[in-house]
């Protein structure tokens, strides 16, 4: 009968692929695999690795700001050095909204979109809509409907308000709504102007909640006052 192979004899591929598997679902079992031995270490630090860790976003946040936690904040920067899109989405996020800096880092949130990170790339067509500019309005409105189609437009909101409610709220900066950032501009709509009452009947009125999809105004025959609803929606993601 042959001999089962050791574990210190398994190829680097072979503990990287569980090193893979092992910090996708927990960055605590990678520390424990990482310290059974050198080979194990050193597939542990492949930023292949990193690349694919997932993090709690409580444990993101807390590492983030705890003068404690300097190894974690070493593992965070190696996450984002290699690439890990989630990661990345997070940390902009923080830099994004909070006191003054509203578009800081908004190069790296398109970096981030353009890997097809859905929760970033809907954040950026929400971005890009809530300006007064015809263009990036057009293309928000783009990425918006793609989401759309592909039926994760709920999925990235929760996830976004996850992040959102992860902060803590004095260090919130709320994006402004005002008229020239919504995006029907036909005086002929007989919806326009009427999604900030809608939203509030819907919300108040009924107890409806983020998860609920598209909150029942899926049936307005304008597209534009569908994503005025959004971008209301979008802005009490902050409340």
């Amino acid at each position: 009968m042959e001999h089962l192979t050791g574990t210190a004899n398994l190829s680097h591929y072979i503990w990287t692929l569980i090193a893979t598997r092992t910090t996708a679902q927990s960055v605590r079992d990678l520390c424990s695999l990482r310290m059974l031995c050198t080979v194990a270490r050193n597939a542990g630090d492949e930023d292949f690795i990193y690349r694919c860790a997932s993090i709690p976003i409580s444990d993101q946040w807390w590492w983030s700001v705890s003068p404690m936690h300097q190894g974690r904040r070493n593992f965070l920067a190696q996450c984002r050095q290699s690439g890990n899109l989630e990661v990345l989405f997070r940390s902009v996020v923080s830099d994004l909204f909070p006191g003054g800096c509203r578009f800081a880092g908004m190069k790296t949130m398109h970096v981030v979109a353009a890997h097809g990170h859905s929760a970033t790339q809907y954040t950026v067509s929400m971005m890009r809509m809530l300006r007064d500019d015809a263009e990036a309005k057009s293309k928000g409105l783009e990425t918006f409907r793609g989401l759309e189609a592909a039926s994760a437009l709920t999925i990235c909101k929760l996830v976004f308000c996850g992040i959102i409610q992860g902060m803590w709220t004095h260090l919130r900066h709320v994006p402004l709504l005002n008229t020239e950032n919504l995006v029907c501009s036909s005086h002929a709509c007989p919806s326009r102007g009427n999604m900030g009452a809608i939203y509030h009947h819907q919300r108040y009125g009924r107890g409806w909640h983020v998860n609920d999809g598209d909150g029942g105004v899926s049936y307005l025959p304008c597209v534009h006052c569908w994503v005025d609803y959004e971008l209301i929606l979008f802005v009490h993601l902050f409340d």
